[in-house]
């Protein structure tokens, strides 16, 4: 029997087969959702790049950009679909490609990873790590000899102990480009990037669009980090 103490662990690790996802930060959140039952917010990662001298001005018409392959692809649509309520929020309105000053293009993956946390844990003093009454000296080792206020056979002390776990996580990321219509040239990118615990695209996307959009466009080349409620099922 072990009592886990209230405090984290002095090492985690991550190990992916991806690149360019968060890391200490983000292994660092993972450990305080764990260690605090259920998820009750998301934590994203945003860091967002402008042209110099682009400053978010009307007209904020937009329409999308995709390759043929990707204007097929089912998921990307319902993205693009929340993606434009984004927009809409920040005063953005989606118009025919010949009408529009932005091309919005977007992009995303996801791979599993796993993050492995140390934690520290207190054995039960009755138990100790190896069984009721047991353990070196039959369960009544105590510091310098001292026997504690049962006696020689009452509970003992034990050490802190730490306990390495690797915890499954889907690393995600999205990018969303604007391009300026008549030049052509990139005047703004965004990127939010996320880890959850058994994760799913689909599942995470929603927080990722949101992340994007809070505080935008926000300062360029400056990483914020952005903290949703978790939205409750409707019955």
């Amino acid at each position: 029997m072990w009592q886990r103490a209230g405090g984290v662990g002095n090492e985690i690790k991550r190990t992916a087969g991806a690149m360019g996802f968060p890391g200490l930060w983000g292994a660092m959140a993972l450990l305080a959702l764990l260690l605090s039952g259920c998820a009750s917010t998301v934590v994203t990662d945003v860091t967002a790049f402008r042209q110099p001298g682009w400053q978010n001005e009307a007209p904020r018409t937009y329409s999308f950009e995709r390759t043929p392959e990707q204007a097929g692809q089912l998921d990307r649509q319902t993205y693009e679909q929340w993606l434009a309520e984004a927009l809409y929020d920040v005063g953005y309105e989606q118009v025919p490609e010949k009408q529009a000053r932005y091309r919005i293009s977007m992009d995303y993956d996801a791979a599993p990873g796993i993050v492995r946390v140390a934690e520290t844990v207190y054995p039960d003093p009755w138990y100790g790590p190896w069984g009721p009454y047991w353990g070196p000296y039959w369960g009544y080792y105590r510091p310098w000899g001292a026997w504690g206020p049962w006696g020689p056979w009452g509970p003992g002390y034990w050490p802190p102990q730490t306990v390495v776990r690797d915890v499954p996580v889907l690393f995600s990321n999205l990018r969303v480009y604007f391009r300026d219509a008549a030049s052509g040239k990139r005047v703004y990118q965004v990127t939010a990037q996320n880890q959850t615990e058994n994760g799913s695209l689909p599942a995470t996307m929603p927080y990722l669009i949101r992340s994007i959009f809070a505080n935008f466009p926000g300062d360029s080349g400056r990483p914020r980090r952005v903290t949703l409620e978790v939205e409750k099922p409707q019955k």
